[in-house]
């Protein structure tokens, strides 16, 4: 593993942002791990850790900064597009504007902002951030929504901690799912390689996977997990 995703890797053990045991997914799979990356943005020194590889993928990784506005998807998305966006200006002077989509429409006040808060501009070029994706569903609504608030929008790509490598309802690839869109799909790290990295290794005094949960992890990629 290269040393950037390395240490983002640290990173979110250290702040408790990837945790193993048994977790019930909105998609309703029950996983052998979870990434909340809110666990790692919620004090500055960990926010700051945290954008840190979101810039570095943008400014010196795969994404590249040539792009309009960045999207956070509600809710993790929000206070991620926000951190990123003052990070690009504050260390590379970078200035881009951001938003986010409401879940609910505002019912009241200035309908510009009913369902999409954000100076979003027609023929923007949009860079969408968030933790993970899974079935990649809530990307595509999401931009099913700009799309349809703006105008010859281009979707730069999809920025993500995790990607967790798994199949859709149907037993698609979701990440050819949404490339096939025209939804690239950029990781600063991917699931397999976490597991890999961690099997019987200490870090920071403590072995986050051994082989039980290795094997948990096994049975239930060979369930939902991508086969390339």
């Amino acid at each position: 593993m290269k040393q950037h995703p390395l240490d983002f890797l640290h990173h979110l053990l250290d702040s408790g942002a990837i945790k193993f045991g048994e977790f019930r997914l909105k998609s309703g799979r029950l996983s052998p791990y979870f990434v909340n990356i809110a666990t790692a943005i919620n004090t500055g020194r960990r926010a700051s850790g945290t954008v840190d590889a979101y810039v570095t993928e943008i400014v010196n990784g795969a994404v590249g900064a040539d792009f309009d506005y960045i999207h956070g998807p509600a809710y993790k998305g929000i206070p991620l597009s926000a951190l990123i966006a003052e990070k690009l200006w504050n260390a590379h002077e970078i200035d881009l504007r951001w938003g986010y989509n409401r879940k609910e429409a505002k019912r009241y006040g200035d309908p510009v902002d009913r369902d999409i808060v954000g100076d979003l501009r027609d023929g923007d070029s949009v860079l969408m951030v968030d933790d993970v994706v899974v079935t990649g569903k809530t990307k595509i609504d999401n931009w099913e929504k700009l799309t349809g608030y703006r105008s010859d929008l281009s979707l730069k790509g999809i920025l993500i901690a995790v990607d967790r490598q798994e199949v859709d309802e149907d037993g698609g690839n979701t990440t050819e799912i949404l490339r096939d869109a025209g939804m690239e799909v950029y990781p600063v790290l991917r699931i397999t390689e976490i597991f890999d990295y961690l099997l019987d290794r200490t870090v920071g005094g403590t072995v986050y996977v051994d082989g039980r949960i290795k094997a948990a992890f096994d049975e239930y990629f060979e369930r939902y997990g991508t086969r390339v």
